[in-house]
């Protein structure tokens, strides 16, 4: 039988494909509504479809090894689609897992410089490493050495240091959207480290020894005295 797609059709109301089909010798001519719009596939796996109907009509076992034949070619094109979409997931779990070691490495610098108090950073990479840690995610509970953001709102920059505070995690610790007020009673039990910038104390000038020392500032001597000596 070699039948050709005589005519097709797609009704977007009702979401279907009118097929019909015709054979020439002997001429033999079938018309059928197939589900969803169909209208993108080739000829042959439209007629087919239309003959699965038509012998479904005419001879019911017949048409059921048709369609099961169908159902088994879908079958594996579903496995191999499930196969691709692990093979996907299996990718971006790796780039995920790689991402979040960067951002670890990322945040452990962050926290090394911030909490070196001998070395303050200036304000403006103060800003961008802060920049670079997550502000904190109401209900997330964090580890021990885990750190995050929170923005202070009423600070006013003076040097370009920004709004963001860090968070230092010392015990297991969820945290709810506190502000920086509220945390500051976790902060006083120890189990939160809270580091803002601050100006970095200027060092008093050295006096050296030949300049003149200011009035009431008189360098003082040890005064000898005399052992007393008894008498003969």
């Amino acid at each position: 039988m070699d039948y050709k797609v005589q005519f097709k059709s797609y009704d977007a109301v009702a979401n279907t494909t009118k097929v019909a089909i015709k054979q020439d010798f002997p001429y033999r001519v079938f018309e059928e509504i197939l589900p969803t719009n169909r209208m993108t596939e080739d000829d042959a796996k439209l007629v087919e479809a239309v003959l699965n109907i038509v012998r479904m009509e005419l001879d019911t076992s017949g048409a059921v090894v048709a369609i099961k034949k169908e159902l088994d070619k879908s079958v594996e094109a579903n496995k191999d689609a499930i196969a691709k979409i692990q093979a996907l997931t299996k990718d971006n779990e790796e780039k995920a897992n790689q991402i979040q070691k960067i951002k670890e490495v990322a945040e452990w610098n962050v926290l090394a410089r911030v909490t070196d108090v001998e070395n303050p950073l200036d304000p403006t990479v103060f800003k961008r490493g802060l920049e670079l840690v997550d502000l904190g995610q109401s209900g997330k509970t964090y580890q021990p050495q885990e750190i995050f953001t929170i923005e202070d709102p009423n600070h006013i920059e003076a040097f370009g240091e920004g709004k963001r505070i860090m968070i230092q995690v010392n015990e297991p610790f969820t945290y709810q959207g506190e502000t920086l007020d509220q945390l500051n009673s976790l902060y006083q039990n120890g189990k939160i480290g809270i580091w803002k910038w601050a100006k970095p104390k200027e060092d008093e000038p050295k006096q050296k020894e030949d300049e003149p020392k200011p009035a009431g500032e008189l360098e003082t001597q040890p005064v000898t005295t005399a052992t007393p000596q008894p008498l003969i």
